[in-house]
């Protein structure tokens, strides 16, 4: 009798370690789970220089060009969409690294190829925020998931 207790009590312990692993891996921020809206972009030969932001982002970067981007991922497929001229850029992605926190992936428009990170920024006041960072061609370009 006391064999199988013994045998039941490991089975049972082995399930809620399986079980609480699958849970860790399920709070990462997959850049497939939302749909991407561009706060600002910088210019990598500038300084980190905001060059363009959405409208919202105007009153901090007033030299900085309005724009109304969006971004979407599904498949392995990117979309990049300018909402002001209804212009469509195409790409791909791979995910190439998972950390504890934020999935690392590659991408590639035509013949430019990037990186992008997703994760869940943290604020100081506790709030927290999906963040998609895609940089390519010598910019780099901040989404907020909806």
């Amino acid at each position: 009798m006391w064999k199988w207790k013994r045998f039941l009590y490991t089975l049972l312990s082995l399930v809620i370690m399986l079980s609480l692993t699958a849970c860790g891996g399920a709070s990462l921020t997959a850049i497939d789970q939302y749909e991407w809206t561009l706060n600002t972009v910088q210019s990598d030969s500038d300084g980190g220089e905001v060059v363009a932001c959405a409208a919202d982002y105007l009153d901090s970067y007033p030299d900085a060009a309005e724009v109304d981007f969006s971004c979407a991922a599904s498949a392995g497929e990117l979309t990049l969409t300018d909402h002001a001229s209804g212009q469509v850029y195409s790409g791909v992605y791979a995910e190439s690294t998972a950390t504890d926190d934020s999935l690392l992936y590659t991408v590639q428009f035509d013949n430019s190829t990037g990186n992008a990170t997703s994760a869940l920024t943290k604020y100081a006041d506790g709030g927290t925020a999906p963040t998609l960072v895609l940089s390519v061609d010598g910019y780099t370009m901040y989404f907020t998931g909806q």
